[in-house]
C-alpha cells in the first residue's frame, strides 16, 4: 500500500541565495530544491515593480512597493514611514552634503520646493472660514 504524503511549496533567502522546493506538510524535510542564485531572481521581479510615495496629512511620507505581476498580498507592501521633518533633516545633514557635493544652488532648489508648504498655511486658513467649528488645535 502507498502511503500519501503532503507536500508544500517553500522560498528561503539564504545570504546571496534564493532555495525553492517543496517539502513535506507537517515534517519539513524537503523532498527537492533548487539553489538561485539571488540575482537571477531579482531581476525579472523588480523589472516590473514600481515604488510610490504619498504624504499624507499629518506629513508623514509613505512608501509602497507595488508588484502588480505578483499575487496574493505581496503585491502592494509598505516599504517606509518617515516624516518630512525627519527627510528633510537627513537631506541637509553636513556629512550628506558633503557626500553629495551639495551645492547652494542645490539647497535653494530644495527650500523653494519646501515653500509648498504656504498651500497648507492656505488650505488652514481657507477650512476655517469655511467650515464652522473648525478646530486649529486639533
Amino acid at each position: 500500500m502507498l502511503e500519501t504524503v503532503q507536500l508544500e511549496p517553500f522560498a528561503e533567502i539564504t545570504g546571496d541565495t534564493c532555495r525553492f522546493g517543496y517539502r513535506t506538510v507537517g515534517i519539513g524535510d524537503s523532498v527537492s530544491e533548487i539553489e538561485v542564485p539571488i540575482a537571477i531572481v531579482e531581476q525579472p521581479v523588480l523589472t516590473r515593480a514600481s515604488i510610490t510615495t504619498k504624504v499624507s496629512l499629518d506629513g508623514t511620507v509613505i512608501s509602497h512597493l507595488r508588484m502588480p505581476h505578483v499575487a496574493g498580498s505581496a503585491k502592494d507592501l509598505p516599504t517606509g514611514l518617515a516624516s518630512i521633518e525627519a527627510l528633510v533633516q537627513k537631506a541637509v545633514d553636513a556629512e550628506n552634503l558633503r557626500m553629495e557635493e551639495a551645492t547652494s544652488a542645490d539647497l535653494r532648489t530644495l527650500l523653494q520646493r519646501l515653500d509648498s508648504i504656504r498651500s497648507v498655511k492656505s488650505a488652514i486658513s481657507q477650512m476655517a472660514s469655511t467650515t464652522p467649528y473648525f478646530d486649529l488645535d486639533r
